[in-house]
Parts: structure tokens; sequence; C-alpha cells
């Protein structure tokens, strides 16, 4: 079972009713957060920990089609909140639910399988393309990762940092940096998205870049 297959299979499985979140919402601070698997149906979100002095640590960035905490199944770790980027629409699928579906049907064991090797994958990729090369290399590959249909909602400048692992100064500069060289312009329509040149953030991606999200 492809990754597209098992997603939309282990998406029926999920509360009728989404959750239709601003940028900027946290999940994870309430107990029953813990026994829910986190559909990403539209938006982007991340993945993080807080330390002690409150530095954020991104583990992940998801955008659609993406499920958070499948491996909660088997594991806990309940320091790991869910942050969106963008304004997001998610979908949540009980753990209970979803390990008495696994137990009973070869299908969604089938689904759950696929899904975790795409995480693992999926998770090795992005390490790669946002922590490595130059600032200016990285900010670009997110753009087009986080790209859908060309436009992208651009995080505040520190979830930025944090994404690409680099300083708030260094990720404003670079943002301003690929206005001035046509590679990023704002949107009409709002002022937190940005319309994307494929062609130039390519350019300056460097070899390693993912395809849009849609």
């Amino acid at each position: 079972m492809n990754k597209a297959d098992a997603f939309i299979f282990l998406e029926k499985l999920a509360e009728p009713s989404a959750l239709t979140l601003p940028a900027d919402a946290c999940i994870g601070h309430h107990a029953e957060d813990g026994t829910f698997i986190h559909v990403m149906v539209s938006g982007l979100a991340m993945r993080c920990q807080y330390t002690e002095d409150g530095e954020r640590q991104v583990c992940r960035v998801y955008r659609p089609g993406e499920l958070i905490g499948l491996e909660m199944l088997s594991v806990t770790d309940p320091s790991l909140v869910i942050e969106t980027i963008a304004p997001s629409v998610i979908k949540r699928i009980s753990i209970t639910r979803l390990r008495m579906a696994q137990k009973n049907d070869p299908r969604t064991q089938a689904a759950i399988m696929s899904l975790l090797a795409s995480e693992v994958m999926d998770g090795q990729q992005l390490k790669i393309s946002f922590g490595t090369g130059s600032a200016m290399r990285r900010i670009c590959r997110f753009l087009l990762w986080a790209a859908n249909k060309d436009e992208v909602t651009l995080p505040n400048r520190e979830k930025l940092g944090s994404i690409i692992a680099t300083t708030t100064e260094t990720a404003s500069r670079m943002i301003a940096d690929l206005k001035r060289q046509g590679a990023i312009a704002k949107s009409p329509v709002l002022a937190s998205m940005v319309n994307i040149n494929r062609e130039k953030l390519t350019a300056r991606a460097g070899e390693i870049h993912e395809q849009s999200a849609a």
C-alpha cells in the first residue's frame, strides 16, 4: 500500500468533526491530546519540544496528506506539542480506535506500516533539506516544500528560524533578500502569504529540494 492510499484509508477512521485552527495555535497541552493521532487536512504544522530555558526544538514539519504522531501507537512522549504554522484543518483519530482496527483488520495494519515507513524516509529527507547547506538554501527548500499551488503562508520569523535552524535575524534577512530578487512576492490576498517563483527558488535551493504539496 503506497503512502497516499494508506493516508486515505486511515483518514476514514478520523472523527467526523475537524479542528479549524489559526496560525500559531498549539495542540498538546491537554491530557486528552495524547490519546489522538492528528491528520493534516490543510495548512502546515510542526511538532516540537521546549527546553527548560524556553528554546523551541523542531522535530518535524507537516503538510497536508500526513499524519502526526503515528508512533504514539507504541510509545508516548508528552513533551512534544503540535503548533500550526499556517491556518490549518486537522482531524483526530482515536488511538484506542486505531489499535482495535489494527488488531482486527489486516488492511489497517498494512496502512500503518506503510505510513510509518514513509515517516522515517520523509523525516530523513527533511533533516537533509532543512538542516544542510547555507541558510539561503535551507529557506528556499522549505518554501518549495511548503508551497501549495505556488503559494506559501510564511511562518513568523521565530518559527521559520527554528525550522531551518538559524537565527530570527537571519531568517528575516533571507526573506527580504528573496523579495528583492523576485523569488517571492507578497500575496494580494493575504498579508501572511507569499507567491513563489519556483524557477528562482529552485536555483537558489541547490540539488536537494522537495516538490510542492499540491
